[in-house]
């Protein structure tokens, strides 16, 4: 079985990851086709200003996103029509980044409509007696490894199948105590099935930098079913735009700009 705190909501983990900067490793050079980071959180310390000068010193286009739902600024079509009227005028993509299932239920189709994307992670695992297990957090325990892939998978699946998303953020993330063991707890079978789930629906592959997801292994997969990648940094900071492991993976994978996600068009 799982153990984990329950919650009556759940914030999401970019909030805690965003907050200090990360290890980017040796540097790899920008791929040659145009670069988006569509996973930008904007904060006081990351104000749209300061991420567009990011984004030009670095030569990356932005996605910005905010969490739609109960807890979070976005809440009804008020909110989110005000939140559209207000970075449109910026050189950007906007997005939102849902967490729990059947968000969409809140909101116009026609507001919905007018977004450029949406991406949407399996991060928020519901508990089956209610309450959420943020699989984000270091102190989050895990008594039956096994178990826990099944009601992963089964999240991820219901996510893939269910939602109207684009992008499927942090594929393949493991909670930190049992990440050890990625290579053997996402067998062949489960990452080719998320990968017909997503080719399913075209719904495109995130490339996280901040947790270094998915591995070579999964995006070669992935590539020759035909799926799109984004790269994402999930920052709220000076980490916005601010690429190596996308770029590494980029570059060991063979990614061309044909591979690369494009935004619904308006």
């Amino acid at each position: 079985m799982i153990a984990a705190s329950a919650m009556t909501w759940a914030p999401h983990f970019s909030r805690a990851f965003g907050a200090t900067s990360g290890d980017f490793g040796a540097s790899t050079a920008k791929p040659s086709f145009p670069v988006t980071d569509y996973h930008v959180h904007l904060s006081p310390e990351l104000t749209i200003d300061k991420a567009l000068a990011l984004g030009k010193e670095r030569g990356v286009q932005l996605g910005v996103l905010e969490h739609p739902g109960p807890n979070f600024a976005i809440r009804t079509d008020a909110d989110l029509k005000q939140y559209i009227g207000t970075l449109r005028k910026y050189p950007v993509q906007i997005g939102l980044q849902p967490v729990y299932l059947g968000w969409s239920k809140a909101f116009s189709k026609d507001l919905l409509g007018q977004l450029d994307y949406i991406l949407m992670d399996a991060l928020t695992l519901p508990k089956r007696d209610g309450g959420y297990i943020e699989l984000w957090q270091v102190t989050t325990q895990y008594d039956d490894e096994q178990a826990f892939m099944h009601c992963y998978t089964e999240f991820i699946e219901q996510i893939l199948t269910t939602e109207p998303i684009d992008i499927f953020g942090w594929p393949t993330f493991l909670p930190v105590a049992i990440a050890r063991d990625y290579s053997q707890l996402w067998t062949r079978p489960r990452i080719e099935h998320i990968i017909e789930l997503a080719a399913a629906r075209k719904i495109a592959i995130e490339i996280n930098e901040a947790s270094h997801v998915p591995d070579e292994t999964f995006i070669q997969l992935a590539k020759q079913a035909g799926l799109k990648f984004t790269f994402g940094t999930d920052s709220r900071n000076q980490n916005a735009a601010h690429f190596s492991y996308c770029y590494q993976l980029a570059q060991k994978c063979g990614l061309t700009e044909s591979d690369m996600f494009v935004p619904r068009k308006k």
